[in-house]
């Protein structure tokens, strides 16, 4: 029960967190449209520069 819940805990500090709930919220878009709004926002905020470091 601990050993998953550090898991848990350590894993929402990885990369692969951040990009699984990256996904996710481009995942919902409606249209197109909606998915170019998102990926612009999430690039203005500079969201896609820590994984090409």
């Amino acid at each position: 029960m601990i050993k998953k819940l550090l898991n848990n805990f350590l894993r929402s500090f990885t990369f692969d967190h951040d990009r699984e709930k990256i996904e996710q919220y481009l995942a919902e878009s409606k249209n197109t449209y909606d998915l170019e709004q998102r990926i612009r926002e999430l690039d203005q905020k500079g969201k896609y520069n820590q994984f090409y470091i």
